[in-house]
């Protein structure tokens, strides 16, 4: 019963970091357009894209474990 659970919360969690993946892809894709447009402080701007792009590396590794979590759990049953 326990391992069910234990692969239903592997789920969820990994469909809540592939909803906040795509939020900041969204969010980089916008910042991208307004430095194209020229629209913002350089620094600033450049700023926000680097943490951006460490926000996404950071949460497709834990997207990465997560999966290969449930996928264990899954061999394991």
């Amino acid at each position: 019963m326990d391992f069910e659970n234990d692969i239903e919360a592997l789920e969820t969690a990994i469909l809540e970091v592939d909803q906040r993946i795509k939020k900041l892809e969204e969010h980089k894709d916008s910042v991208n357009k307004e430095i194209r447009e020229g629209k913002s402080d350089n620094k600033t701007i450049i700023e926000t894209l680097r943490r951006l792009e460490h926000n996404l590396k950071e949460l497709h590794k834990k997207q990465t474990f997560l999966i290969k979590e449930r996928d264990s759990k899954s061999l394991s049953s």
